[in-house]
This record gives structure tokens, C-alpha cells and sequence, in this order.
């Protein structure tokens, strides 16, 4: 198949913007699902952009980001890039969206740590982020919190998937704690 025959790969507008080489604000989700076979398509452009830029040069910190959720994506063990980009860059903004994002590619298959990264990202940008997006973000993260996380990783889901079982778990907690107790019912005045 010849490249006019192939299907356009459908990227999340982050990702794209990130691989553009853009900033994008420190509220976005940027976990959106990719299919390995998208993932592995956009690793060789992110590899010859990063080998064009120099290393804390403008565009170089979403690269590495791009890099980071598309190797994700392909399956690949990202925790040793995240670690060596924590290193790498230690402005406030940039660890933080870094925390942020890895904590979302691991909620995106409910993994754990993914609340401790998520938790970390949002402490260090509380002060960064603007008042609306800020609690925009912490509702996000008080709803996935509520998601049971696992070592081993779950079928991928995006943000409103997470969102939507988060809130289902959230009215099933509600309706459980809602029902009286065997200790707290009244006596049976007709028995």
C-alpha cells in the first residue's frame, strides 16, 4: 500500500501539538489512547526532530514528551526515559508536566502509581496552573482516584472512559454508604 492509499493516523490534538514542538498547558490530558501500530508510525519523525535540537533549546521539552507518550504507546518500559528526563530538566513546570503526563499514561491503563505521579504533577503545578484550570484538575484527579489501580495493566481507556467509571464508582460508594446499618435501624414496632 503506497502511501496515498494509507488512513490518515487520527492523533489526539496534544500529542500533535506536542510533536509539533508547541507547549501545551499544564491541565491538559495528553494520555488519549494510541493504537501501537499509530504509536510506532510517529516514533521515526520524533526521533530525527530530537536529533535536530539541542537539549533544552525550545521544542526540545514537548518532544520529549511526544516521545515519552509514543513509546509509551508502542509498549515499550518507559520508566528508566521518565526517570532520565526528571533529570534532565528541572525547571518547576517542566518536572511537574512531566508527572503529570506519566501519571496519565498510567491511569490510562489504571496502573499503579499513576495517583502518586498524578499527585506529585498537580503539587508541584498548583501554584502554576490558572484558578479555573486548576480546579478543573483537581476534580480530575479526585475522580481517578476513585479507580482501583493494579501493577499489571489494564486494557487502555481515554480520559471520559476513566471519568465516566470513576463517577459510577463514586454513586455506587454513595448508594452503599447510603443504606442504614443493622446497628442503626429502628426496632420493629409492629414485631
Amino acid at each position: 500500500m503506497d502511501d496515498a492509499q494509507r488512513v490518515p493516523v487520527a492523533i489526539p490534538d496534544t500529542l500533535q501539538q506536542l510533536l509539533a514542538g508547541q507547549r501545551v498547558p499544564l491541565g491538559s490530558w495528553v494520555a488519549e489512547p494510541l493504537l501501537p501500530a499509530q504509536a510506532l508510525a510517529c516514533l521515526p519523525a520524533i526521533q530525527r526532530r530530537l536529533q535536530s535540537v539541542i537539549a533544552g533549546r525550545p521544542g526540545d521539552f514537548p518532544l520529549r514528551l511526544a516521545d515519552l507518550v509514543v513509546r509509551y504507546w508502542c509498549g515499550r518500559d518507559t520508566a528508566p526515559l521518565f526517570r532520565n528526563l526528571l533529570a534532565l530538566y528541572t525547571s518547576r513546570r517542566q518536572r511537574a508536566q512531566l508527572e503529570l503526563v506519566y501519571g496519565q499514561l498510567l491511569m490510562a491503563r489504571k496502573r499503579l502509581p499513576a495517583g502518586d505521579h498524578l499527585d506529585n504533577g498537580f503539587a508541584l503545578a498548583a501554584h502554576l496552573l490558572e484558578p479555573e484550570e486548576y480546579f478543573q484538575v483537581l476534580k480530575r484527579h479526585e475522580l481517578l482516584h476513585r479507580l482501583h489501580l493494579q501493577p499489571a495493566p489494564s486494557a487502555p481507556a481515554g480520559l471520559d472512559t476513566l471519568l465516566t467509571e470513576a463517577q459510577v464508582i463514586r454513586r455506587l460508594a454513595g448508594h452503599v454508604n447510603a443504606v442504614p446499618s443493622p446497628h442503626t435501624r429502628k426496632p420493629d414496632t409492629l414485631g
